[in-house]
């Protein structure tokens, strides 16, 4: 009987390295070229940091201008409001009194007061509710 031979691995050859082919350099352009780049680069540079810095200071100034022009509004509508509030509390002092004044009425008096005082309440309520539709 023949014994079977076990098979060797044979080793590959490794590939010779060959250098990597050079690159050819490209060409630096003389130093005086690449300074004036760099300048005129420099100078659109500032130019236009010099146009961004003037754009900023006058938006600036115009958010000055409508901050002061909101605080004159405010400032304004602050005078209406505790103004049409003074009147209000006013007509309310005023129909209070009439209303006390209404249980010392006679009888045949005390209808048309009654009616009197109905309209001030519904001219009180009405002005009220304007004024908060406005203020509001």
């Amino acid at each position: 009987m023949a014994t079977a031979t076990p098979k060797r691995k044979t080793a590959k050859k490794k590939a010779a390295k060959r250098p990597a082919a050079k690159k050819k350099a490209a060409k630096k352009a003389p130093a005086r070229k690449r300074v004036a780049a760099k300048t005129a680069t420099s100078k659109k540079r500032a130019t236009h940091q010099t146009k961004l810095d003037q754009q900023i200071k006058a938006i600036s100034k115009e958010i000055d201008r409508v901050e002061r022009e909101g605080k004159k509004v405010l400032k304004d509508a602050q005078k209406r409001y505790d103004k049409t509030v003074k009147q209000l509390h006013g007509e309310r002092a005023r129909l209070e009194k009439q209303v006390d004044t209404l249980a010392a009425k006679s009888e045949l008096a005390y209808d048309d007061v009654r009616k009197g005082i109905e309209a001030a309440y519904r001219d009180l309520s009405k002005a009220v509710k304007q004024a908060y539709k406005h203020f509001s």
